[in-house]
């Protein structure tokens, strides 16, 4: 559900029933509330249930049960809770809409239903929860074509194909050429030739770092004929801290990474958001293990028992701090709350219940690629999934992210310290609050003290007769002044009792033993503000006290909330092993649903998680995945083209102990890997008549650098980059003509990840080159080219600062010199000959046509030729051949 505005978001919770509100105690009145069977009933059965009941009621809706009005019909709940001027069952009553032949309600009737509905829609207890109502089911009730669905069942490590022609058998490097090759035999295709060195490193490079490899670098690989070359090539760049910042950016965005709450207009940057960026940033470099990355994003308070430490320990340990820090991850969905939301009606239902759900569904697109959301209103059309399942999962997180017991996004922190830390800080707060307002007292005295010696001593300077009646008449309130003490005010005032502004230098000037005095109680009270205790913050996801309940929100509506369900996970991933929870003490502060759950997601012999995380690394070496759907892996997503290989690859990432880079090392050493995007062209014309989508990886794909990639190879590139990693966000701003590029004051040279990213106001460049808006997450960024891409790259002041400083790299008096260093390093392989003579050529001229200036006055011939060499610059930067990867 989009919830970019606030119009957005009410519309979502009137048409389609956003969720909200949990199951709490039924307050102390209930027994006084009008029931349904005695209240309710009668009225309906007399004018309605002729047609709303039996098998088949009108319109789906039957009136004959509390279970039924509050079911709904077929478009939608028909009963709000506590709400019946919004409920559709009293508009049409109260209308006199229905029923539409015989008598209409009474205003006596009317009036009943409508109380009815305002105290609760409460019943007797006869039609209360039971297992029935919720609509479950078990692995009994799954035919055998759902719980055999490939997606369902655990992944097998099937054998590597041998069984290969030999001029296929010699391209094998490692399994996934064996897999490959095998597909492709069965389809009379081969692998396309291998790429020549200088192409492969450029792709690799931008595949691992997201940058293009120095110059130096490809020098070096170009001169090693070592067969080992390319391995060493690959594990450098593994080991680069840039390889984090790139890949970093694809997790971030399944996560849904955003700087801002982007609900409201005002788009509010949000605080310490960056250090979730920077801690997956770390993990991927730190090579961390999928399995914890996943355990400490889900449950890091848990996993690392952070309210034990938190009131046992001197000092947070790292490992704590990271696990907090990782639980942002749960942050990251929308959320517009604000403390004064507390007075808005049904607030919960509005604004709390949508972040719950999008969290749920930013969780399961992510980890499991499920979309699970389908089920929050319904049992998913499509997959063994059920309403029950959606709301048992949401269960989850339910301890965390009340919709009743709400925390505003903005309060909802925790410092970065243990309680013996905050209560020393509080401590020493106290006293240093304590002392500043005992030295704001003691200022306060000493001003007033030498404004009264200055009263007097200009006083002392008036003509004696006059001195009692301007004292008077100064210190008299202008509104009790005659008019002599007005004139004598007006004229001596300024005099006697000067502004705040003149009095900080009047009376230094005036008594040496004021400034004397004053500087003594300035630095004791700057000395007791540097004694302040600033204890840092984490934007972290912790279990609040106390229980909770969630409710089966019938039709997803939050205003009829259905029975409660307890934790669990949904009926078909139950093959291999449930979630394995029990509640805990009461004593305890968190309630381990979210650790049980991460456990469960990683386990050996989980169908999805493995198979979900290995086709995205595989979708982004390659432009699209095994499975085309990375985040629906479901009967509606798209069958894998390779499902045994998928299934190797997801055996061999648990069996590696989840290891990323492990399996990034498998794909980018593979001959399919290695191929040339551009074969011979009765290659092309032959295979793409079977294969003409490259479903089966005949070629290796051409593609766009994505937005991050190319602003960041243009920064490397022109020598401007500036790799200073992590920290807080770089600030952008909406200009006057509406773009929005980096705010005053803030870098524009260094990596793209750290650029603050603005729900509702993107950065220009990178949304031109199809950076995604988030709304919720983005786990496949789709690619367009379009007319502003081209106006970004030649007509932005930044990409002209870019040209200017590539030219100084390669600035030359000998142009071909010029044309190998240029190209060298925009595409990172040597210039042709054709290229020399055409830079040659282009520099001649355009250096005469710069010898005139835009004045019209005539340009120094060096200058000139410096301004082409800047023009060839910006010309390859926004040439095609350095946006594409080969």
């Amino acid at each position: 559900m989009s919830r970019l505005t606030l119009l957005t978001a009410l519309a979502a919770a009137l048409q389609c029933g956003s969720p909200a509100v949990a199951a709490d105690k039924q307050p102390s009145t209930a027994a006084k509330a009008p029931s349904f069977e005695k209240t309710v009933l009668p009225i309906l059965k007399a004018r309605c249930t002729g047609c709303h009941s039996g098998a088949k009621p009108k319109a789906g809706l039957d009136l004959s049960s509390r279970r039924g009005v509050l079911t709904g019909s077929d478009n939608g709940a028909v009963v709000r809770l506590n709400a019946a001027e919004s409920s559709r069952l009293w508009g049409v009553l109260a209308s006199n809409r229905m029923p539409p032949k015989g008598p209409k309600l009474t205003a006596a009737e009317k009036g009943r239903i409508r109380t009815w509905i305002n105290e609760g829609a409460r019943g007797t207890g006869k039609d209360s929860a039971r297992s029935g109502e919720l609509g479950d089911i078990d692995l009994d009730d799954l035919s055998d074509e759902q719980r055999g669905f490939w997606s369902f069942r655990s992944p097998r490590r099937h054998p590597v194909p041998n069984r290969l022609r030999p001029e296929n058998a010699r391209r094998v490097r490692n399994p996934i050429d064996g897999f490959i090759l095998a597909s492709l035999q069965e389809r009379h295709l081969q692998l396309s030739p291998e790429a020549d060195r200088a192409t492969l490193l450029r792709r690799l490079s931008y595949a691992l770092t997201g940058l293009p490899p120095a110059d130096h670098d490809l020098a070096r690989f170009l001169a090693n004929p070592s067969p080992d070359a390319f391995r060493h090539e690959v594990d450098r760049l593994l080991a680069s801290p840039a390889y984090g910042e790139h890949w970093g950016r694809h997790w971030l965005d399944t996560a849904g990474y955003a700087d801002s709450a982007g609900v409201l207009s005002s788009d509010v940057p949000l605080p310490f958001t960056w250090r979730y960026r920077d801690y997956v940033i770390r993990a991927l470099n730190a090579n961390k293990p999928y399995d914890r990355f996943l355990h400490e994003q889900l449950a890091g308070d848990e996993l690392t028992d952070y309210w034990s430490v938190y009131e046992t320990a001197d000092r947070l340990p790292a490992t704590v701090v990271e696990g907090l820090v990782a639980t942002g991850f749960l942050r990251m969905a929308a959320d517009a709350s604000r403390p004064d939301f507390k007075t808005i009606k049904n607030a919960d239902a509005l604004y709390h219940y949508p972040t719950l759900n999008d969290t749920l569904q930013i969780v399961t697109s992510t980890t499991m690629g499920l979309t699970i959301h389908c089920a929050r209103c319904h049992s998913h059309k499509f997959d063994p999934i059920s309403q029950v399942d959606y709301y048992r999962m949401q269960a989850i997180f339910m301890p965390a992210l009340r919709p009743k017991q709400w925390i505003p996004q903005v309060q909802r922190r925790l410092l970065i310290a243990t309680a013996k830390q905050k209560t020393a800080a509080d401590a020493r707060n106290a006293e240093v609050d304590a002392n500043l307002k005992r030295l704001t007292a003691e200022v306060k005295a000493l001003d007033t003290t030498f404004k009264t010696k200055l009263f007097a001593k200009r006083l002392a300077t008036l003509p004696e007769p006059i001195r009692a009646d301007v004292s008077k008449s100064v210190q008299t309130a202008a509104a009790d002044r005659d008019p002599v003490q007005q004139y004598l005010a007006g004229k001596f005032a300024s005099l006697l009792r000067p502004g705040q502004k003149a009095l900080a230098t009047l009376l230094p000037q005036e008594f040496p033993e004021y400034a004397k005095e004053k500087s003594r109680l300035q630095s004791e009270t700057g000395s007791w503000q540097r004694r302040r205790v600033y204890l840092e913050e984490i934007r972290a996801l912790y279990d609040l006290p106390g229980e909770v309940q969630t409710p089966l929100l019938r039709r997803g509506d939050p205003l009829t909330p259905g029975p409660a369900v307890a934790p669990e996970v949904p009926v078909v991933l139950r093959t291999g092993r449930s979630l394995e929870w029990k509640a805990p003490p009461q004593s305890s502060r968190t309630t381990g649903r979210r650790l049980a759950f991460a456990r469960w997601l990683t386990h050996a012999d989980h169908p999805l998680t493995s198979r979900v995380m290995v086709n995205r690394i595989w979708m982004h070496h390659f432009g699209q995945g095994i499975v085309r759907t990375p985040d629906d892996f479901g009967s509606s997503g798209a069958a894998p083209t390779h499902p045994k290989l998928l299934d190797w690859l997801a055996r061999e990432f648990i069996n590696s102990g989840w290891d990323i880079k492990h399996i990034h090392r498998l794909i980018v050493l593979s001959s399919v890997y290695r191929q040339v995007s551009r074969p011979a062209p009765e290659v092309i014309a032959r295979s793409e008549r079977i294969d003409p989508d490259n479903l089966f990886l005949w070629r290796q794909s051409l593609r766009r650098l994505g937005a991050e990639p190319l602003r960041d190879a243009v920064l490397s590139v022109s020598g401007r980059l500036n790799q200073q990693p992590f920290g807080g966000a770089l600030r952008v701003a909406r200009r006057p003509d509406g773009e929005v590029n980096m705010a005053d004051g803030q870098p524009d040279n260094r990596r793209s990840i750290y650029i603050q990213i603005l729900r509702l106001n993107p950065q220009t460049m990178l949304q031109a080159f199809d950076q995604p808006t988030i709304e919720i997450n983005c786990s496949r960024r789709s690619q367009s080219t379009v007319a502003t891409q081209a106006l970004t790259l030649w007509n932005s002041r930044w990409m002209e600062k870019a040209a200017e400083s590539f030219a100084t790299r390669v600035s030359d008096t000998d142009s071909r010199r010029v044309a190998n260093r240029a190209i060298g390093l925009a595409y990172a392989r040597p210039a042709t000959e054709q290229e020399q003579q055409v830079i040659v050529e282009f520099l001649s001229r355009q250096s005469q046509h710069h010898l005139t200036g835009a004045d019209g006055k005539p340009v120094a011939t060096g200058i000139a030729r410096q301004r082409a060499i800047v023009d060839l610059c910006h010309m390859l930067l926004a040439s095609n051949e350095f946006a594409y990867i080969d």
